[in-house]
C-alpha cells in the first residue's frame, strides 16, 4: 500500500518535463457530419420514427454535445458541425437486411422478431452518402449517427489507417473499425441513439475515450492487476476496488460508485480526482467526494461532464506521453506523429471488433 500511496504522490515514476497550463493550449477543430436517420412513417400522417415515438430531438441535443465536449475539454475540442442531414431511411443491415415502417413498428411491438444479426453496415452509410470522398475533400475527422434502437451502430467505431495500431491488446473492444471503409487518417463515427438523452450520448462519446487510452497512455492493457502503476489505470481506480486510492473512476461510475451506472451514490470517499487538475504535477492529495460534486438533477450528465474535465489537459509531455490526454482523443493522428508512443511499434491489430 506504501507504494502505490507513494506513486499517488509522484506520479507513478513519472518525469515531468513541462509544469501544468491550462487554458492557455491552442485548439484543435473537429469537423463533423451529422446523419440524422429518421424515417417518415407514411401510416402515421407522415410523422417521422421519432417525433411518432416522442423520442428526443438531436437537432437540439447535437449543438448541446459540441458545448459540452468544447467545456470537458478547456476549450481544445472545437467541434464544428459541417453539414447535418435528416436521411429518411432505415439504415442497411451488414448482412444487407433493411427494417422499413411496417417491419420496424411490429419488431417494436414484439422485440422476438426482431432482425439478427443486427450489425449496421458502416460500408452502406458511407456508399450511400459519399462519405469517403467528402471526409478527404472538406477535411471531415467524425461522422455522428443518430438513430432509434434496433438500427445496429455501436456507441462509437473508428479506423485507423491500415488497422495499425502501437501496442498489442488482448481486449477487442479497445479497437472498433467493423467495415468502415479505409481511409488515409483516422476516422471516427459517434452512434448515438435518440430514444435516449444527451447524458448517454456522452456516456458513448467517454467510451471512445477509455477505449483509445487504453491503447495509448494505457499500453494496450486495462487491468489494475497487471499493471498497477500505469498512470491510465491509476486514474480510473474505484474506493470498491481500491479504498485507500480512490481517483476519478471510470464512464460506468465515479470514484465512489458501488455498482455500475451508480451516477448519484451520496456516499462520500476519500477520492484524489480534483488533484488530476493538476497532472502531471500529481501531489496525492483527496478531498471527500459524492454526487453533489457533479450535481443533479441529471446526475449521470454531470457526473459524465465532470468525468471528461478531470482528463489530464496539461502542455507538455511525461513518460512519452502528451499531457494533455484529449490529444488522443481528438487529434490522434498529429498526436502520435508528434509523440510516437515509447516503446509501441506500429502493428495490425489482431484483437479489434469488427
Amino acid at each position: 500500500m506504501l507504494s502505490i500511496l507513494l506513486c499517488a504522490v509522484t506520479g507513478i515514476g513519472a518525469q515531468v518535463q513541462a509544469p501544468p497550463t491550462r487554458g492557455g493550449k491552442t485548439s484543435v477543430t473537429v469537423r463533423v457530419i451529422v446523419l440524422n436517420y429518421d424515417p417518415v412513417l407514411k401510416s402515421q400522417g407522415n410523422k417521422t420514427l421519432r417525433e411518432y415515438m416522442k423520442w428526443e430531438d438531436p437537432h437540439q441535443m447535437t449543438p448541446n454535445l459540441v458545448k459540452y465536449l468544447g467545456e470537458s475539454s478547456g476549450s481544445y475540442a472545437k467541434y464544428q458541425i459541417v453539414d447535418f442531414i435528416d436521411v429518411n431511411a432505415f439504415p442497411e443491415k451488414r448482412d444487407g437486411f433493411n427494417y422499413n415502417e411496417k417491419t420496424f413498428l411490429e419488431m417494436w411491438n414484439n422485440r422476438d422478431l426482431a432482425h439478427q444479426p443486427d450489425a449496421v453496415s458502416y460500408a452502406a452509410i458511407f456508399r450511400n452518402h459519399n462519405l469517403s470522398r467528402r471526409i478527404q475533400q472538406e477535411n471531415i475527422q467524425e461522422i455522428w449517427l443518430w438513430g432509434a434502437p434496433y438500427f445496429g451502430w455501436d456507441e462509437y467505431a473508428m479506423k485507423l489507417p491500415n488497422d495499425e495500431i502501437f501496442y498489442p491488446t488482448d481486449n477487442p473492444w479497445f479497437y472498433r473499425p467493423y467495415d468502415i471503409p479505409a481511409q488515409r487518417k483516422t476516422v471516427w463515427v459517434m452512434g448515438f441513439n435518440y430514444e435516449r438523452g444527451e447524458a448517454e450520448a456522452i456516456h458513448s462519446f467517454g467510451h471512445r475515450c477509455e477505449g483509445i487510452l487504453s491503447l495509448t497512455v494505457g499500453k494496450g492493457i486495462w487491468d489494475h492487476k497487471k499493471t498497477p502503476n500505469n498512470i491510465w489505470n491509476h486514474f480510473t481506480k474505484q474506493a470498491k476496488d481500491f479504498p485507500n486510492d480512490a481517483q476519478v473512476g471510470n464512464v460506468h461510475g465515479g470514484p465512489n460508485a458501488k455498482d455500475g451506472y451508480d451516477y448519484g451514490q451520496m456516499e462520500k470517499v476519500l477520492s484524489a480526482a480534483d488533484d488530476w487538475l493538476n497532472y502531471p504535477r500529481l501531489t496525492g492529495k483527496k478531498t471527500w467526494i459524492n454526487a453533489d460534486s457533479w450535481g443533479g438533477p441529471n446526475h449521470h450528465l454531470n457526473f459524465m461532464r465532470w468525468w471528461l474535465r478531470h482528463l489530464p489537459q496539461a502542455a507538455g509531455q511525461t513518460d512519452g506521453f502528451h499531457n494533455n490526454w484529449w490529444e488522443y482523443v481528438v487529434n490522434y493522428d498529429d498526436a502520435v506523429k508528434k509523440l510516437p508512443p515509447p516503446g509501441g511499434k506500429l502493428r495490425k491489430a489482431n484483437n479489434a471488433m469488427w
